[in-house]
């Protein structure tokens, strides 16, 4: 039987920038780790000790920026540069190569389902036929 555990955003994003390092951490052990280390509280909360340290962003810059927001918000587009984001009419876009990048986080992530993939799939698959200069 397989759970379908929802970890705190902070262990889906260490989680994310680890997967698109290439490597495969185990959720569960990851979180371990964070709490282990000072990182994160037994909640999921970033402790004074990491915002002091630079380790994770004040919640107040996070809400300010829309895009810090939308990364935090979606775990697979945190480690990919604010350069490939801009906002327009209060909406987050991307392009291609953020698009892209988020797909194959997905394609890589062991934890992902069939379902997941074939999105992701699917999207490559679209991305690939648009102009690799249009915002999403």
């Amino acid at each position: 039987m397989k759970f379908n555990i929802k970890y705190p955003m902070l262990v889906e994003q260490a989680y994310s920038q680890l997967i698109a390092g290439g490597l495969k951490p185990r959720k569960d052990k990851l979180y371990k780790m964070l709490v282990d280390e000072g990182m994160i509280d037994e909640l999921g909360n970033p402790t004074q000790a990491a915002i002091d340290n630079g380790l994770v962003e004040n919640v107040e810059n996070v809400e300010n920026n829309p895009i810090k927001r939308f990364k935090a918000e979606n775990p697979n587009f945190s480690n990919i540069p604010d350069q490939h984001f801009k906002v327009k009419d209060g909406r987050v876009l991307m392009d291609c190569f953020a698009v892209k990048e988020a797909a194959t986080i997905v394609l890589n992530d062991p934890q992902a389902t069939e379902e997941q993939k074939g999105n992701a799939r699917s999207l490559l698959q679209q991305v690939n036929n648009l102009d690799n200069n249009e915002w999403h």
